[in-house]
């Protein structure tokens, strides 16, 4: 069998596909932006057809651009996004839109409503149900789409569904089941759920996708996927997983002594542990990877990259008809806008936390935002604070994740696209206090990731020479005299957080609340 890899990163705004042959070296990649449905009610959703269609495309024009052809492929990796519910039929295809991560109308429909069960849920699970997860979508499905409810074979996440499209067959491991809160992940690698925690959950276990072990490859693809893609109808699918993992092994962060940072649509702080640990009072807990006897550290810090985003195309250049037209290199204007401005953005700060404060701070009603904006401030300012904002968001995450791995880390890895400027990079070296290195190929760390994992789980690799397959950038030391001045910053930072919380939480806006029942 070929161990050269298609691995496919779906991810919450857009989709990456990259080839990587059997040294590791990724060759190419090809990505598109795909459209988010919004509701006036909370609702985020996204149509599952358009993630398969977007698949196909990227994966032809990604081989287009290797050395490698469609028939040079052996290997398919998966990973995606989650706590994204999607109802499938029998063969695996879309019988609604997804219900996305971002999705606020779970909770007023959510079937687990016992709070003395909390320390249950976190004993044997490690998350306790909040709504906004796959056991409040799974409800909410069956209260707005009932017809498609009762047509469901599986409720799965993402990488599920890519997984079941590819194969023909509908499956799911104790990794991509975590946000269904059904499985005990005490015990590494279960293949069946929890009778206690289903019964807790209400959720009916007939709907469930069957479990198969982690690591295990999922099947053959399917002719009709093979020519979808362009590749072998040999090709086999190995074990999909969420894409906290593969950002864990993306940035060599495979076991605790390691620690990466992808900054993408979100960030994302990402280690592995030896057993189930959990830090709720900060957002943090861990779920079974599928690097055995290993559980991967879920630290989802919030929004990321998407922050610069929304900044570029809805402050700087929005399609308001207040702007002349977008440039082509709008991003990287702003980002040179942002290198011209001083440390401390002359006073100006920004808050990332445009769908709520997530790990450590954790408050879903916070909402983002500039503050500190004087007669004197530009836009360069407001795009440095972007910058700075994200890396303060990061800094203060990262004690708390060092402290439940229970190791100092003497450097972080830096992957996503948020890597491939060097400004960031920078920064955060200097809010961090600690050597920041800066991956080569970015922009497709998790679909790398994706690709090591596989050629491990394989047998073309093994786990300890990952790490070695990663190409660095550039190693970012941190300036004493920046990181004293963003650790004053990192104070008034978190002061800011926690006394707007509570104006957060009285706010009568559904714009930032959470629907109520």
């Amino acid at each position: 069998m070929s161990a050269h890899v298609v691995a496919i990163d779906l991810g919450s705004t857009g989709v990456k596909v990259a080839v990587v042959d059997d040294s590791g070296r990724v060759h190419a990649g090809a990505g598109e932006v795909l459209p988010v449905v919004t509701t006036p009610d909370g609702g985020v959703e996204q149509d599952p057809n358009e993630w398969w269609a977007a698949i196909g495309r990227c994966t032809r024009r990604a081989l287009d651009a290797s050395p490698l052809d469609g028939a040079d492929i052996g290997l398919i990796a998966v990973t995606s996004q989650y706590t994204s519910t999607t109802a499938v039929d029998a063969d695996g295809h879309a019988l609604a839109n997804t219900i996305m991560w971002m999705d606020r109308r779970g909770k007023r429909y959510n079937t687990a409503v016992d709070p003395d069960a909390i320390p249950r849920w976190l004993e044997i699970h490690g998350m306790p149900p909040s709504g906004n997860d796959d056991i409040g979508h799974v409800a909410l499905i069956r209260a707005l789409w009932p017809d498609a409810y009762e047509r469901t074979a599986a409720f799965v996440e993402p990488m599920d569904y890519v997984a079941g499209r590819l194969t023909g067959t509908v499956t799911a491991t104790q990794n991509t089941m975590f946000p269904m809160l059904a499985v005990d992940n005490r015990v590494w690698n279960l293949t069946e759920y929890s009778d206690e925690l289903l019964a807790m959950s209400g959720l009916d276990p007939a709907k469930l996708p069957p479990l198969v072990p982690l690591g295990q490859p999922r099947g053959t693809v399917t002719a009709e996927a093979a020519a979808h893609l362009g590749v072998s109808a040999k090709a086999i699918v190995m074990g999909a997983t969420i894409d906290s993992v593969t950002t864990a092994v993306g940035t060599g962060a495979i076991d605790a002594t390691q620690c990466g940072l992808v900054i993408g649509t979100t960030s994302v702080i990402a280690t592995h542990v030896a057993s189930k640990r959990m830090d709720p009072e900060h957002g943090l807990t861990t779920a079974p990877s599928p690097i055995p006897d290993t559980w991967f550290l879920v630290a989802e810090n919030g929004i990321g990259g998407k922050a610069l985003d929304v900044f570029v195309n809805q402050l700087v250049f929005p399609e308001d008809g207040l702007t002349g037209p977008r440039p082509a290199d709008a991003f990287e204007r702003v980002l040179a806008a942002a290198a011209t401005a001083p440390v401390g953005a002359n006073g100006v700060m920004f808050f990332p936390w445009l769908v709520g404060s997530m790990a450590p701070g954790f408050e879903r009603n916070q909402r983002g935002g500039f503050v500190g904006l004087g007669l004197t401030s530009d836009r360069l300012d407001m795009a440095r604070a972007v910058l700075e904002g994200v890396a303060l968001n990061a800094a203060w995450l990262l004690p708390h994740v060092s402290a439940l791995a229970g190791h100092e880390y003497a450097h972080v890895t830096l992957g996503g696209g948020g890597a491939a400027s060097p400004l960031w990079g920078q920064i955060l070296a200097d809010c961090f206090g600690m050597p920041v290195r800066r991956l080569s190929d970015s922009s497709t760390t998790n679909a790398h990731g994706a690709a090591l994992l596989a050629l491990a789980e394989a047998g073309h690799a093994t786990l300890t020479d990952l790490p070695a397959m990663l190409r660095t950038a550039e190693v970012h030391d941190p300036v004493a005299a920046h990181h004293s001045a963003y650790q004053e910053l990192l104070g008034a930072f978190v002061d800011f957080h926690d006394r707007a919380a509570p104006f957060y939480a009285n706010l009568p806006s559904s714009s930032t609340k959470d629907p109520e029942p």
